[in-house]
C-alpha cells in the first residue's frame, strides 16, 4: 500500500501541483497572446460586446425661451440610449441632426409651457419619437433605446 503520510510523497505532489499551476498559467498567456485579445474583451464574453447598451452624452444646451414678461433660458443635458456598438457609432454620424432636432423641438416652447409640463418622462417620449422619425428619414437604420435627461434647468 501506498504511504500519503510519508513527507517526500507531500513533496513529490507540492512540486506536481506547483508544475500544473505554472504550466497553465503559461498556457493561459500564450492562449491570449496568440488570440490577440484587446484591453476590455474577455475570454468568456465571446459576442456580447457587439449587445452592449451604450449612452451618447450630448452636449449642454442652452435654448432662449420667451415668457410673458422676459427672455428665460433652459439647460439640458441629456444621453440617448442604443442596445448595440454598430447603432452606436453610426448615430455619432449623426449628431449635428440630433443636435438640430433638440434646438428646433425645445426653441417653440415658451417658458410658461416648460414651467407647466410636470411629466418628465411624457417629455422624452416626446423627444425620443421626434428624433426617430428624423433620422429615420435621414436613413439612421437604428433604434435608439431611450431619451434620459441628465439635467434640465429653467430659468
Amino acid at each position: 500500500m501506498f504511504n500519503f503520510n510519508h513527507p517526500g510523497v507531500k513533496l513529490v505532489f507540492a512540486g506536481l501541483f506547483s508544475a500544473a499551476l505554472i504550466v497553465g498559467a503559461a498556457g493561459g498567456t500564450y492562449y491570449m497572446l496568440s488570440n490577440n485579445l484587446s484591453q476590455g474583451d474577455s475570454l468568456f464574453s465571446g459576442s456580447q460586446s457587439e449587445n452592449q447598451v451604450h449612452f451618447m452624452p450630448l452636449d449642454k444646451f442652452v435654448i432662449s425661451l420667451n415668457g410673458e414678461e422676459r427672455m428665460h433660458y433652459l439647460l439640458l443635458e441629456l444621453d440617448l440610449k442604443t442596445m448595440n456598438n454598430v447603432a452606436h457609432e453610426e448615430l455619432l454620424a449623426f449628431r449635428p441632426v440630433v443636435n438640430n432636432v433638440l434646438l428646433k423641438m425645445f426653441s417653440q416652447m415658451s417658458y410658461e409651457e416648460m414651467r407647466e409640463m410636470d411629466d418628465i418622462e411624457a417629455l422624452q417620449l416626446q423627444v425620443k419619437s421626434k428624433l426617430t422619425n428624423t433620422l429615420q428619414k435621414n436613413g439612421y437604420q437604428h433604434a435608439i433605446s431611450d431619451v434620459l435627461f441628465t439635467k434640465l434647468v429653467l430659468q
